[in-house]
């Protein structure tokens, strides 16, 4: 089986060939396969995700302080808390990867969105 993601950059390119576009003016996968919800893929909805995200990456660091200080002895220790595991790292620092994939798809859908709008096509594609 090949890799998704070329699985995906394939689907991609054979769409953006349909409707008269370079890849560069496509952006980002537009169709739902493999997905059970409508996929978000304009630049708009891709900016909002990003936002969230990021929020909560930020809330997640603010934790991490927490514990720190905790840990220094500078902030109390609740009674009941438990010890964060190697694997609670491992899933903490791996949520990391999801806000900086999304503004990542965002940049480059933004990017496409400008070129089509030179072109003087939609905006966003549907």
């Amino acid at each position: 089986m090949s890799n998704p993601e070329e699985h995906y950059k394939n689907l991609a390119e054979q769409d953006a060939l349909r409707r008269g576009l370079t890849p560069e003016e496509y952006g980002v996968y537009k169709g739902s396969e493999g997905s059970l919800v409508k996929p978000v893929n304009s630049a708009g909805g891709l900016l909002i995700l990003s936002i969230i995200l990021t929020v909560i990456g930020l809330f997640i660091v603010y934790l991490i302080g927490v514990l720190i200080a905790q840990s220094l002895g500078s902030a109390p220790v609740v009674e009941g808390d438990s010890e964060v595991t190697p694997v609670m790292w491992i899933f903490i620092i791996g949520y990391f990867v999801f806000p900086v994939w999304s503004w990542i798809y965002y940049a480059k859908e933004r990017r496409a969105q400008k070129l089509r709008v030179q072109r003087g096509l939609p905006k966003n594609l549907r």
